[in-house]
């Protein structure tokens, strides 16, 4: 078992290149592309975004329409990149920030292949739930005991959090790790908003 450091320390590191491993097809990163498939789907075409785990702020380059981006994540060298990419930028983690964050104050929030990160997911969920204006896209990573025990920075698995009102609901082969060659199979969730819920 590899020792383990801190997810800011590992995205710091990664921020550089993050970008070439998101369009390399040996990562195959099919979730982020998925998304953005869903939302248009819905014909979303403007609003403010809440980019959660937001890296480099590849999502703004895949959404098509008139979009403000604020991005979460707790790597600064990635905010720095999402930053140039027109992002308002909160240098926290997730837990911390969607807390912080007031009711109702996004149209759409993007919380993709980031939760793997976060040990209690059910009440981040909750917290995008509350925040939420329109609607809500996650993936969740079903993380296998070979990556968990690989992975450089602690990992967990909510794949099969019960997420009660999805509109869409289904696994894909999300992603595949670029240090440990291991292939994930990821989660899409779309939730939509009732107004005044």
């Amino acid at each position: 078992m590899l020792p383990k450091i801190s997810a800011e320390e590992f995205y710091d590191k990664f921020a550089d290149n993050y970008d070439l491993v998101l369009k390399d097809s040996n990562y195959n990163a099919q979730y982020i592309n998925e998304a953005a498939k869903i939302f248009h789907r819905y014909n979303h075409h403007q609003g403010n975004v809440l980019d959660i785990a937001c890296g480099t702020g590849a999502l703004s380059e895949l959404l098509h329409g008139d979009f403000e981006y604020t991005g979460i994540d707790i790597s600064g060298k990635m905010l720095d990149y999402a930053a140039q990419r027109g992002y308002k930028t909160i240098h926290k983690p997730i837990e911390t920030a969607l807390a912080e964050i007031d009711n109702q104050s996004y149209d759409f929030i993007f919380c993709l292949s980031s939760l793997l990160c976060v040990e209690d997911a059910a009440t981040a969920i909750k917290h995008m739930v509350r925040i939420a204006r329109k609607t809500i896209l996650i993936s969740l990573d079903e993380i296998t005991e070979e990556y968990i025990k690989n992975a450089v920075v602690p990992v967990y698995d909510h794949s099969k959090i019960s997420i009660e009102n999805a509109i869409e609901d289904y696994f894909i082969v999300g992603w595949t790790s670029p240090t440990l060659g291991i292939s994930i199979r990821t989660r899409m969730i779309y939730l939509f908003q009732q107004e005044g819920s």
